[in-house]
């Protein structure tokens, strides 16, 4: 029988199937892979190109003062940053012309794609006009970078501002939100304050002691973004941004104007070289102002630089000089070694303590402890202190707060120095009751001045507004009785006959004492520089506020502490009792 042979083109038709079959077969393994196996892994590395979380910045907590005045508030700004290696492209017209041949465009192709690059530059242009940058500077400066995938514009760009840059899609720029700290006060209250870095980071003044409670935690945000990097949709929140929590100020914002607008004016009068001033809650030693001179803007990054910034009150130390007296006279009536009766030979005016001469402005003859005080005589306030042991001198300086931590944690305090009692002789003990041979900064001598005006009792410093007065328990240094004695004293000071009657309110007691104390040099003093001094207290009746002035090298002539810082105790203490409604005295000594 002859052999069946099967059809070729049968044979070749079944191969051609079974193929298709497999190759259809492996596309379902495919498909099944992708879609089923490798499906989460597949999604999850697709949202790494697209998806990203977005950082929401939150704003610092306002700072207020004890009314509830903003004196730092966080406004909303913008960065502007672009990618180099996007953006040079377009400004590099060889990268440009390499690019467009290695294409193979047809002519129409190239002619549109030159038209968008064209465009592109053009809104590059615009950018650097809004922002108002100089292409002849900036330009090199991406181009010089054009490897790298990050570079600021500017920083701190109204939103405003933001919204038009957008609008003209400049390719490979972005835009960071931000926050921008923003003083109303401007300097009138600046060294207190501070100021915040470019990152809004505190670093001066309440703005770095309170960084940490000031400052907003950042949220999350998740979103999608086109190739461009452009946000087109947000996906959801991860993590809410938390603002900074608030920080009321012991500060009252008025009493501060007053300060600053009349330290300023006396500041231009005697062409000072700097001034500071401190106005404290003459019962719970709450800092109600504080003016440092010269002042800086912290709104003017231009400005913060230089010696301006220092916060001189709690950061200068100083010679106090005779604003020292009347606690050498409490601490000797209250170990009751002096009568407020007692007389005091100051005659003839000088005496050789050790090989050194100690002068009054004139010859005083005998005197009581208020003439002391009223005259402010250095010989009658060392005869009373050479009634005191060195080491009682010496403890009631420290135990007012002279040479301690003053508690307030501002940047760039300075405690002083007082040396130890052991190493006193006899001059140091007559030289550091007149204010010589120690030092401390402004707000320890107002700080001590609380003694008198608090029936004795030193409260503790605050900056912070108090909540309670259980927050304020105080330590008692003399006895009430003495610190009302020292107090009714310090009235001779601005009244008839005494060296600051340019210091009387009308309608109030006033308690004062005037320093003029020589500046040091190496060696020694200055021959004809001076810091005034000026503390105060009112109203005598029943203390308010203290205030004290210190006025370093006035150059008009004119150097007396009663000449120079009492007068703005004056003008401010005028303004500040009549705003805050104090009442007047019942009865006016010192007139």
């Amino acid at each position: 029988m002859p052999t069946m042979h099967q059809n070729p083109i049968i044979r070749r038709d079944s191969i051609v199937l079974i193929v298709v079959l497999m190759l259809f077969l492996a596309l379902i393994a495919k498909a099944f892979h992708v879609q089923i196996v490798q499906a989460e892994f597949l999604q999850n590395e697709g949202n790494k190109r697209q998806i990203r979380t977005l950082d929401i910045p939150a704003p610092r907590g306002e700072i207020l003062d004890r009314n509830g005045n903003v004196l730092a508030l966080s406004t909303p700004i913008d960065s502007i940053w672009v990618d180099p290696k996007t953006l040079s492209f377009y400004l590099d017209p060889v990268a440009q012309q390499t690019q467009l041949l290695s294409e193979n465009l047809t002519p129409a192709q190239l002619q549109k794609r030159q038209q968008t690059i064209e465009k592109k530059y053009r809104a590059y242009q615009q950018m650097l006009s809004i922002l108002e940058l100089s292409p002849s500077t900036f330009t090199p400066q991406v181009l010089a970078k054009r490897e790298r995938r990050f570079m600021y514009v500017k920083r701190g760009v109204l939103p405003e501002l933001t919204e038009k840059i957008e609008s003209l899609d400049v390719p490979g720029l972005y835009v960071q939100n931000q926050y921008k700290r923003y003083y109303p006060a401007g300097e009138v209250v600046s060294h207190l304050i501070g100021f915040t870095n470019i990152d809004d980071v505190g670093i001066a003044g309440i703005e770095k002691t309170y960084d940490a409670w000031l400052s907003g935690q950042a949220g999350k945000k998740q979103i999608v973004k086109d190739r461009a990097g452009r946000v087109v949709e947000f996906v959801k929140d991860l993590q809410p941004a938390k603002p900074g929590k608030q920080i009321h100020l012991s500060i009252d914002k008025d009493i501060q104007f007053f300060l600053y607008h009349a330290m300023k004016k006396s500041f231009i009068q005697h062409q000072a070289t700097s001034m500071m001033s401190v106005i404290l809650d003459a019962k719970t030693a709450e800092v109600i102002a504080m003016v440092s001179l010269p002042a800086f803007n912290p709104n003017d990054r231009s400005q913060l630089q230089g010696a301006r910034l220092r916060n001189r009150v709690v950061t200068d130390v100083m010679e106090p000089g005779s604003p020292t007296k009347p606690f050498i006279i409490a601490k000797a009536l209250d170990l009751g070694v002096l009568d407020i009766q007692d007389k005091i030979n100051t005659a003839p005016g000088s005496m050789l303590i050790q090989g050194q001469r100690i002068t009054d402005t004139r010859n005083h003859g005998t005197i009581t402890p208020a003439e002391v005080i009223q005259y402010s005589s250095n010989i009658g306030a060392s005869k009373i202190a050479f009634r005191l042991t060195p080491q009682q001198q010496w403890q009631m300086f420290h135990d007012v707060g002279f040479g301690q931590d003053l508690g307030l944690f501002l940047p760039g305090e300075t405690m002083g120095y007082i040396r130890p009692a052991a190493e006193w002789q006899k001059i140091d003990q007559a030289s550091s009751s007149f204010g010589y041979g120690f030092n401390i900064n402004l707000m320890q001598l107002a700080h001590a001045y609380m003694v008198i005006s608090n029936q004795g009792q030193l409260r503790p410093l605050s900056v912070i507004q108090r909540q309670s007065d259980q927050e304020n328990m105080g330590k008692q240094i003399i006895s009430a009785e003495v610190a009302q004695q020292v107090l009714e004293m310090m009235e001779a000071v601005v009244a008839r006959g005494g060296t600051a009657p340019q210091a009387k309110v009308e309608g109030y007691r006033v308690a004062g004492k005037t320093g003029t104390v020589h500046l040091t040099k190496a060696g020694g003093y200055e021959a004809n520089q001076y810091l005034s001094l000026f503390a105060g207290i009112v109203p005598v009746s029943d203390p308010q506020y203290i205030m004290v002035t210190a006025v370093n090298k006035p150059s008009r002539g004119i150097y007396y502490g009663g000449k120079v810082a009492a007068p703005i105790f004056k003008e401010v203490m005028t303004d500040v009792l009549r705003l805050k409604n104090i009442v007047p005295d019942d009865v006016w000594q010192g007139g």
